[in-house]
């Protein structure tokens, strides 16, 4: 396995805190705005990019989950999950990077489906089940030099900003899976 393979398995963990921990008002109001949200970032893309938006799948592929992963799922590190990795797109401008991890137990009975969604996005899934609960929201910040930075903005010409995200623990029909949001520079560009 060469070193960017493993990278985009495990990247270097980045510090989750919960949104009590954070001073708010460090942060700007817009990308505050897409942190707080508890809706669907799949419809508030479609909003904010009628027409034009799109799913570009990076990786789909069975991973051991890192340690704080396999704690907020409730399982063992040593169980295989489902890793994967999306950027989510408004026209050719990459907006957010997503990492969605699925344990087996998730992915049986009719919620299979999750591991053949492609293109497709998940948000779209989850949302429409009327079972899904969303707890232990976390924030995060990713530096440019961290190697998950990296994996979210491939260009290395893009502007070196901080990049914050959100990972949520939900569970659908009590099944847990856990999906991280990155939101990119260009969605606070206009």
């Amino acid at each position: 396995m060469t070193d960017a393979a493993s990278n985009l398995k495990h990247p270097q963990s980045t510090r989750w805190l919960r949104p009590a921990q954070i001073l708010k008002n460090s942060i700007n109001p817009q990308i505050l705005s897409w942190l707080s949200d508890e809706g669907s970032l799949t419809r508030r893309m479609k909003a904010y990019c009628p027409e034009q938006f799109s799913v570009a799948l990076l990786a789909e592929e069975w991973v051991l989950p890192d340690q704080s992963e396999s704690i907020l799922l409730g399982i063992p590190m040593s169980q295989r999950v489902l890793l994967r990795q999306v950027h989510l797109k408004c026209d050719q401008s990459l907006c957010v990077y997503a990492r969605s991890v699925i344990p087996l137990s998730t992915l049986q009975g009719k919620h299979r489906r999750l591991q053949y969604l492609g293109t497709k996005p998940l948000g779209e899934y989850l949302f429409a089940s009327p079972n899904l609960e969303r707890s232990k929201v976390e924030w995060s910040k990713l530096t440019p030099s961290s190697n998950l930075y990296q994996i979210a903005i491939p260009d290395k010409t893009a502007t070196k900003q901080d990049i914050w995200g959100r990972r949520s623990l939900f569970k659908i029909d009590k099944k847990p899976l856990l999906v991280s949001e990155f939101f990119l520079p260009v969605l606070f560009e206009t």
